[in-house]
């Protein structure tokens, strides 16, 4: 059971499960956590889960050679039982998005969780090889998931803003890290011939378009800075995610080891627990 766990990266489920709860109660109120939102976010967890272990399958040569330490199919887990757990968990979730359609009357939500699944598998076995597209689609799906929340929750103007940026700044920080994680992967992706973006574009050039993005990151966190009232708000900004993004994209010239790009992945991930607590003080006037 712990072996199926860490192949669908518990943690990281975790991780979306409570940010996705957190968000809800802190954009939105207690009174729009409805039934239906448990719904979607359990789905979400379903389908990210789902997501990774498709992802495992279809990565196994590469991963021999990037983290062979971390390798669970077919050395510990078979390919009869990841696909298993792969079809219940994509079962369950759209077995609950039809049943969230039938609860809202609106069949948006079942076809999200088809376009999801179907999504997540294109990536996995094709898209993830594609210059910059696979990246993108990672990205997409973090942003979308965030915005799909527009569409089951009745919400005011300055709530559908604030989700907005949110999942603009969730598409930009998770695009750098996907671009990231390539760079990182690069050696078992040549020998599974995935046609990456440092694979085809050189590992230099794609550390320039990661700074790039990096900047416009930031460019956006400095706008919200200059037009916000709170000042509580904009120093926590500054501090726990304009600083770090600064250190990163100074960093990133001297980069040149497996290693050295892994703790920058790391990095930015802490920038998204701290961008994701950030909502708790939007309300702190």
């Amino acid at each position: 059971m712990f072996s199926l766990l860490k192949l669908m990266r518990w943690k990281n489920l975790v991780l979306i499960f409570l940010s996705q709860i957190f968000m809800v109660l802190s954009i939105f109120s207690k009174d729009q956590f409805t039934f239906p939102v448990l719904i979607y976010i359990v789905c979400t967890f379903c389908f990210a889960a789902s997501g990774n272990i498709i992802n495992d399958i279809f990565d196994i040569i590469p991963d021999k050679t990037n983290k062979p330490q971390k390798v669970l199919i077919p050395k510990i887990i078979s390919f009869k039982k990841a696909h298993q757990t792969y079809y219940l968990l994509n079962s369950i979730g759209l077995i609950l998005t039809i049943y969230g359609s039938y609860l809202l009357q609106n069949y948006t939500f079942t076809a999200y969780g088809i376009f999801v699944i179907a999504l997540l598998h294109i990536y996995s076995s094709t898209l993830k090889g594609t210059p910059m597209l696979g990246n993108l689609v990672i990205a997409s799906f973090t942003s979308i998931s965030l915005l799909f929340f527009l569409l089951i929750i009745p919400s005011s103007s300055d709530q559908n803003l604030t989700l907005l940026i949110y999942s603009l700044l969730a598409f930009l920080i998770n695009w750098a890290r996907e671009m990231i994680k390539d760079i990182e992967d690069i050696k078992g992706d040549k020998k599974a011939n995935l046609k990456t973006t440092p694979i085809t574009m050189g590992t230099r050039t794609t550390v320039h378009i990661i700074q790039g993005i990096l900047l416009l990151t930031t460019t956006v966190l400095i706008v919200i800075m200059y037009l916000s009232v709170n000042t509580l708000l904009k120093c926590y900004i500054f501090i726990t995610l304009i600083l770090p993004l600064c250190y990163i994209f100074n960093r990133l010239h001297k980069c040149f080891e497996r290693q050295h790009f892994s703790k920058i992945s790391k990095i930015l991930k802490l920038i998204v627990v701290f961008g994701i607590l950030s909502i708790a003080l939007i309300k702190i006037s």
